[in-house]
């Protein structure tokens, strides 16, 4: 039965309802889609009765046509909407390999995501990164799989990005849309696609990045050229690429063969240095031995003209010799070849001397600094055994020495146990003054500080937890200058090195330690009149803000956004029983620590949220308190 004529009465009466029924009399399409319907009629029981309706309807007078007209409608979707059916014409085909597979997902869940992917317009990062973490299997499906593909291209550079680490985790099976229609001569969306088949493939990509090097422009081409470095068995056509590219091409056959090994690569390398020393930056991410060697060399040569600098006389270092100074510290940081090793053996007998360079105006020029710095970050960022063994002996010249006493505490905490490295350690860290050499003791204790503050969690794994105790026993607390960190919930002051380092070492799992630290960030919430920063941070410790909470809020001057409120609140409820939570709220209703235009709206929430915790109810969303606007 053809029921088309049924669908042209839906359309007219639907139209009917947007228009208003004063020309439902007049409309002729209506009429006709009547005549059409009629001969239906007989076949079809229910047919008869919307033919008989939609009569009714064009006879009916003014005032009653509204409910003819919606009677008459409702019957006619439902009906329509039995009539539905699914499928498509033809025959069933697979689909093409590597598109993405066949997933159970109903469109409705998958067209957000498809609308964040492939239109433009604010929140779409947070969007594709909510369903990356909650439904990481959506982006697999053929539906979707190759939305992230054109993604590479999107106009959002971050989400661009992030399409491409999204592709790398799935792992193999998009590569064949990666390569369909791609273009050697494209622009940036293209050497993602570069990127990321040299990513999932390795060296396996050598014959697909050969092949598609001859045709390979601009941008294109230099990604093409940087990812053959993956494969060791490029390294004659590296070479001869070297030698013919210019510019960024250049550059990146330079960062290719940074990565290759064999003679031949050594050689090359020991003319590029010789005649471009800033060729020395590709270097900086070798792991290779010679890259090691050579770095060394350079770096060697440079230290050794400035100690015949000082021999002569003179102790300025100009900006140029500065700048290439630091492009070969950087590559030398990490390397650890016996070369390395012993360099840094020459210069620790020559850091005093150093410390009596100028730079090219006159200052002092704290090149001893950048090679003690270059040696722990080789040390924290590798963990290079050797260079652990290196720290430990240079320490070990005279323990008394501040410059070693980080690079031997990272050291050890890559190789021993936790409780000997802080039996080893902590008596640096001193919780008296000295009265003999104080200097040089509180050089060791401003040492420790700075290793503690930046290690906090340690490099193989939690520091003991003995530390965090010491440090509030600690004769000398901050850091010289004004260094600040911020700590890692919104909206909170910053933090001095001591309580930044101390925060890092806190142990939620050790009552101890919570009970010792609670009582800390309780006392320095009112010396402070911050409730906020070091009530969170009471929080963090598994303890209550109350007492030191309502003196500080007493005393603070400072307004607050409703949200910060909340965020702290339902914090202490993930923590507190529901009446402790509930008295903390109460407090915040009694304070004037809520900004002007918030007032009215806490006055609501605050207590409406108490009842609702003392009733045996969870704590609200935001979104509810927002509602009380």
């Amino acid at each position: 039965m053809n029921l088309q004529p049924l669908y042209d009465v839906k359309e007219r009466l639907e139209y009917a309802a947007v228009a208003g029924t004063g020309l439902v009399g007049e409309d002729f399409r209506l009429r006709r889609a009547l005549e059409a319907l009629t001969p239906l009629a007989g076949a079809s029981p229910v047919l008869a009765k919307i033919a008989a309706g939609l009569e009714k309807l064009l006879a009916a007078p003014a005032e009653g046509r509204s409910s003819a007209l919606l009677d008459l409608l409702a019957l006619v979707d439902a009906v329509a909407y039995t009539q539905a059916k699914t499928g498509a014409e033809g025959e069933l085909e697979p689909l093409p390999q590597g598109g993405g597979t066949c997933r159970q997902i109903p469109w409705s869940q998958l067209q957000p995501l498809l609308n964040a992917l492939t239109t433009t317009g604010g929140g779409r990062l947070e969007l594709i990164e909510s369903v990356w973490e909650s439904h990481p299997e959506f982006f697999s499906d053929f539906r979707v799989l190759p939305a992230v593909v054109s993604g590479l291209g999107d106009s959002y550079g971050e989400i661009a990005e992030r399409n491409a680490k999204i592709l790398r985790s799935l792992g193999p099976a998009a590569l064949p849309l990666l390569k369909r229609d791609f273009d050697p001569a494209g622009k940036r969306d293209m050497v993602r696609r570069v990127e990321v088949i040299a990513a999932l493939e390795g060296a396996g990509a050598t014959p697909w990045l050969r092949e598609v090097l001859s045709q390979a422009k601009k941008d294109v081409r230099a990604a093409v050229i940087s990812a053959l470095g993956g494969d060791g068995a490029n390294t004659a056509l590296l070479l001869e690429l070297a030698g013919s590219e210019r510019g960024k091409n250049r550059e990146a056959a330079l960062g290719a063969l940074a990565r290759q090994e064999g003679e031949s690569v050594r050689a090359f390398w020991t003319g590029e240095l010789a005649k471009n020393s800033t060729s020395a930056d590709f270097l900086e991410s070798s792991e290779t031995l010679w890259a090691s060697d050579l770095a060394a060399a350079g770096l060697g040569q440079r230290l050794a003209k400035l100690e015949e600098a000082l021999d002569a006389g003179q102790e300025k270092v100009s900006r140029e010799d500065q700048e290439d100074l630091e492009r070969w510290l950087r590559a030398a940081r990490g390397k650890s070849s016996p070369a390395m090793l012993e360099l840094w053996r020459w210069a620790d007998g020559r850091l005093e001397r150093f410390g009596r360079l100028k730079n090219h105006i006159s200052q002092p020029y704290p090149l001893a600094g950048q090679l003690s710095e270059c040696l722990l970050r080789g040390i924290c960022e590798t963990g290079a055994a050797p260079l652990a063994a290196l720290a430990e002996e240079l320490h070990g010249r005279d323990p008394k020495r501040a410059v070693y006493l980080p690079h031997a505490f990272a050291a050890a905490s890559l190789t021993r146990p936790a409780s000997e490295v802080y039996g080893q350690f902590s008596p640096y860290l001193l919780t008296k003054k000295p009265l003999l050499d104080s200097g040089a003791k509180r050089s060791c204790h401003e040492a420790m500080l700075a290793i503690l503050l930046r290690l906090r969690q340690g490099l193989a794994g939690p520091l003991d937890r003995r530390w965090a105790l010491r440090l509030l026993e600690a004769a000398w607390r901050d850091l010289p200058g004004k260094q600040t960190w911020y700590p890692s919930f919104p909206g909170g002051a910053p933090l001095g090195s001591f309580e930044a380092t101390l925060t890092g070492l806190m142990d939620p799992a050790d009552p101890e330690h919570c009970r010792a630290l609670s009582a800390y960030f309780r006392r320095r919430m009112v010396e402070a009149a911050d409730w906020y920063t070091y009530g969170r941070l009471v929080l963090r410790c598994g303890g209550s803000p109350r007492g030191a909470l309502e003196e500080a809020l007493g005393r603070s001057v400072k307004t607050y956004y409703l949200y910060h409120i909340w965020d702290f609140c339902a914090e202490a409820a993930r923590t507190l029983p529901p009446e402790e939570t509930a008295a903390i709220l109460g407090l915040f209703a009694r304070s004037k620590c809520v900004r002007r235009e918030d007032v009215p709206q806490a006055q609501r929430a605050l207590p409406w949220t108490a009842e609702r915790l003392r009733a045996g109810e969870p704590f609200p969303e935001w979104n509810d308190w927002w509602k009380m606007r």
